[in-house]
């Protein structure tokens, strides 16, 4: 490639690829806790090369090596961000294959008749991230979505009131699942198990989580680690249409605000 003055087009390019890769990166763990911790790396790499420049060889040899053993410490703390990162570096970029509108209409009419009863409830969509491994704690369904059946799972004192429900397209393939909790350590500590549970696996796959508090009769969507606001019936539907059908148009879900436990 020729020269430009002393940059060539290579030199160019080469700049913009690094600088569009740490844009992404930085995209990736926004809004994570991990932000703190790179910030606390930039600190200390900025230490550790200033100790290099002013020529401090016990200090730049202590930071060198805390910084190896720091690694495999950052690794082993931030496994679950680390796995959620290159689960979604690695996720399939095509359009999502939803469910239909009569099951996402079935599906937030019997939200909405949970939540009357205060009956708790927590589902998950598939979208493009498989979640046959969260599937396989449950038990193994194949049935069409539906009110009357949605409702007898949840029921009280049904086998599987207690685990999470996952529906792929317009069909629900498991029930009495497992999802990961969500750390009580942070924004959402004050919350009960469900909610948490739907945060979590919201954290580590792009599935639409959709819970319902059995003590305030609530519908709230979990999306992408965060939980939304308090939904009516019209903003449910809206949200599934969007989520299913234009999930590239949808904005992220705002902080929740502070309130007693679910």
């Amino acid at each position: 490639m020729p020269p430009l003055g002393q940059v060539s087009v290579r030199d160019v390019l080469d700049i913009l690829l690094v600088a569009f890769l740490v844009y992404q990166g930085y995209l990736l763990v926004a809004g994570t806790r991990a932000v703190n911790v790179v910030r606390g790396i930039l600190v200390f790499a900025g230490v550790w090369v200033a100790a290099q420049l002013l020529n401090l060889t016990t200090l730049s040899y202590l930071l060198g090596r805390a910084g190896t053993v720091g690694i495999f410490a950052l690794i082993v703390l931030f496994q679950p961000e680390l796995r959620a990162v290159l689960e979604r570096v690695g996720r399939p970029r095509g359009r999502d294959t939803g469910a239909s509108g009569a099951a996402l209409q079935d599906l937030a009419r019997a939200m909405e008749r949970l939540a009357e009863r205060k009956t708790g409830a927590l589902i998950a969509i598939e979208r493009r991230t498989p979640l046959g491994e969260y599937a396989a704690t449950g038990v193994s369904l194949d049935a069409l979505v539906s009110v009357p059946f949605l409702e007898a799972l949840f029921a009280r004192n049904a086998p599987l009131h207690d685990g999470g429900v996952i529906i792929q397209g317009s069909r629900v393939i498991a029930a009495g699942c497992l999802f990961p909790l969500q750390s009580s350590d942070g924004t959402y500590r004050r919350y009960g198990t469900r909610h948490r549970a739907a945060i979590g696996l919201s954290e580590l796959t792009d599935a639409v989580v959709l819970v319902v508090s059995e003590e305030r009769g609530s519908m709230r969507v979990a999306l992408g680690g965060r939980l939304g606001p308090d939904l009516t019936g019209a903003e449910l539907r809206e949200h599934l249409r969007t989520l299913v059908y234009d999930p590239a148009g949808y904005s992220p879900l705002p902080d929740p605000a502070p309130e007693v436990k679910p």
